[in-house]
C-alpha cells in the first residue's frame, strides 16, 4: 500500500494560490482592447404619422462577444401614452417556470428571432425564437421581457429584462436590458448573441376581451409615431456594452419619413 503524501501547509497554501488563480483565469475572461462592429436596423409598420404602429428594430454584431446591456434610444415623440399593449403583466418568476404560454396572453407585445454562437470544439451557432412580453412595472418604468427559447445545441431558455426610460424625455425613450453572463457550463466560455430582430407592436398579436357574455378578440393599438417626421426622418440609435470588452460600440440608422423613402 502507497504511503500517504504529506503536504505541508506552503504547499498546501501555494495549491490553494494557484487553484485560486486558475478560477479567476476561467471565471473573468480578460477584457480585449477592440469592440466588434454593430449594425442597427428599424422600421415601423404602419408608416402613418400620428397613427399606431409597430416598431420592428434588430442588431447584427460582426463577431461574437458577450453583451452586457443594450441601450436602445427610439426617436423623440413617439406615443405611449395612449397604447394598448400589454393589458396584464407577466410576471418573471412565472415566465421562468411555465414559459410565455403560462403568461397572460394580453402581456404579449412582440416577437422576434435570435442567432448566437456557441463555443464548444467548435464554434455553433444556434437560432432562437424572441417573445417579447409586458413585465410588471418598476416604480415608474415599463419593464419589458424577451423570452429566448434556443433548441439546440444549447438547450437554454433565457429571460432579458428591459426597463422603458425616459418615455417623456425629449430626446426620446430609452430600452435599456441588461444581459446576463451566459456561459455554456459552469467556468466556461460564454455564449455570444450576434443576432436579433424583434418587434414591439400590435402587428400579429391578438387580445381577447368579454363583451356581453361573448369573447371578442380585437388587436391592441400600438405606440404613436410622432406627428411630424424631422429632416432626415427618425433617428434609431443603440450602445452595446459588453463583459470581455473595456470599450462600448455604439450604431445608428434613421428611418425615412413617410413618402420620402428613396429620394
Amino acid at each position: 500500500m502507497r504511503a500517504a503524501r504529506a503536504i505541508s501547509v506552503p504547499s498546501l497554501a501555494a495549491g490553494l494560490v494557484l487553484i485560486s488563480v486558475l478560477g479567476m483565469q476561467l471565471s473573468a475572461p480578460a477584457l480585449t482592447a477592440a469592440a466588434p462592429r454593430v449594425t442597427l436596423s428599424a422600421s415601423f409598420a404602419p408608416e402613418r404619422l400620428g397613427a399606431s404602429t409597430t416598431i420592428h428594430w434588430g442588431f447584427t454584431i460582426s463577431e461574437p462577444a458577450p453583451l452586457r446591456s443594450i441601450a436602445l434610444r427610439l426617436p423623440a415623440g413617439m406615443g405611449f401614452a395612449a397604447s394598448s399593449l400589454g393589458l396584464e403583466p407577466c410576471q418573471p418568476e412565472l415566465l421562468a417556470r411555465a414559459g410565455p404560454e403560462g403568461c397572460p396572453a394580453d402581456s404579449r407585445i412582440g416577437f422576434g428571432s435570435a442567432l448566437a454562437d456557441v463555443p464548444a470544439q467548435s464554434t455553433i451557432q444556434e437560432h432562437a425564437k424572441v417573445t417579447v412580453l409586458l413585465g410588471p412595472y418598476d416604480g415608474e418604468d415599463m419593464t419589458v421581457l424577451f423570452f429566448i427559447e434556443g433548441k439546440w445545441p444549447a438547450n437554454r431558455e433565457i429571460i432579458l429584462t428591459s426597463h422603458l426610460l425616459g418615455i417623456a424625455a425629449p430626446s426620446g425613450a430609452t430600452l435599456l436590458t441588461e444581459v446576463p453572463s451566459l456561459p455554456v457550463w459552469p467556468l466556461g466560455p460564454d455564449i455570444g448573441l450576434t443576432r436579433l430582430k424583434a418587434t414591439i407592436g400590435p402587428d400579429g398579436i391578438t387580445y381577447y376581451r368579454r363583451v356581453r357574455g361573448e369573447t371578442v378578440a380585437f388587436t391592441p393599438r400600438g405606440v404613436s409615431l410622432p406627428r411630424r417626421c424631422p429632416s432626415g426622418g427618425f433617428r434609431v440609435s443603440a450602445v452595446f456594452d459588453w463583459w470581455t470588452i473595456s470599450g462600448a460600440a455604439s450604431a445608428s440608422t434613421h428611418v425615412p419619413c413617410p413618402g420620402r423613402a428613396g429620394r
